[in-house]
């Protein structure tokens, strides 16, 4: 059971984090306009940001080689660490590589080494500029840096249905209406790949015309007897298993999939995920049930 989630995003719930960095975004900006060329995308910019939130043990040990204590030691200011990450950096940008320099610094006639040491000295001012870095201005030692807490950047997540016009023939392309009122939206659990997500706004459509309701896993339409017919989606991105529980599919795939290759029983999964996940997290949600992960072995089988 150990491998089951193996390769799955594993969130622990540290007491001992840093909160995510709190500069103003004129500052942030100001750093990014006056150290990289004026093309850079918003996805290098991120890519940056994120690498170096996510490597605080590599920030602890490059800052270290720029404030000696011991003989023989020099100060590194563009340490093998910060080179180490931005080698790293140019082998995931590739040929972005050169949105990282202004037109006068001329890219094209850097080498190889020249490149890397620069892409370090950007990512070592980056990283002061955050606060990342476990030094003050005066050279004192302030703490060893922490891990660093996504809690204040969590994407708002809001489950929705996935058509986007009213498939029914008679009324396509019409534009699905949310019917959901603001006083009546249900607020769930979501448990998406090993995380929870607690108060997630639950929203359902419907078509002014035909009068088709679209949910986030089904649809119902009315037959020309004038029943009502549901309609399961098999593309669906979350499946209902409990009364205020949703989960992402490859949570319910997962269910499926530790049954089928493992022969584990529903409870001893139920029993390994809250071990593991559940008891890691904040959350006001209970533990998941064998009857919710039985629910979810049905509807991902079928």
């Amino acid at each position: 059971m150990v491998v089951i989630l193996g390769c799955s995003p594993v969130v622990a719930a540290n007491p001992d984090c840093s909160p995510f960095p709190d500069v103003t975004f004129q500052v942030f900006s100001t750093f990014i306009k006056d150290n990289f060329g004026s093309q850079i995308s918003l996805a290098t910019v991120l890519t940056m940001l994120f690498s170096l939130t996510n490597n605080p043990d590599l920030l602890n040990l490059h800052a270290r080689q720029q404030h000696p204590k011991c003989d023989g030691e020099l100060s590194q200011k563009n340490s093998g660490w910060i080179k180490a990450l931005a080698r790293a950096l140019e082998n995931k940008l590739k040929e972005t590589t050169n949105s990282l320099f202004r037109p006068e610094e001329t890219m094209s006639q850097l080498n190889d080494d020249q490149v890397t040491s620069s892409i370090g000295l950007k990512l070592d001012g980056l990283a002061k500029n955050l606060n990342l870095h476990p030094y003050n201005k005066k050279g004192k030692f302030v703490g060893k840096l922490k891990p660093i807490s996504d809690e204040n950047i969590e994407p708002i997540l809001i489950i929705c249905p996935i058509s986007m016009e009213c498939m029914t023939g008679t009324c396509q392309p019409r534009a699905i209406l949310k019917k959901t009122r603001d006083r009546d939206t249900p607020h769930v659990m979501l448990i998406k790949e090993s995380k929870i997500y607690d108060d997630v706004p639950v929203l359902t459509g419907h078509c002014p015309g035909c009068q088709t309701s679209y949910h986030a896993d089904h649809e119902c339409a009315q037959n020309s007897d004038e029943t009502w017919m549901k309609l399961y989606l098999n593309n669906a991105k979350y499946l209902k298993v409990g009364q205020n529980i949703w989960v992402y599919r490859v949570f319910s795939g997962a269910v499926l999939n530790v049954t089928y290759h493992f022969h584990a029983s529903i409870s001893a999964f139920a029993e390994f995920w809250n071990a593991s996940f559940w008891s890691t997290q904040k959350t006001h949600s209970h533990k998941v049930s064998r009857r919710q992960l039985w629910h979810a072995f049905v509807e991902e089988s079928v």
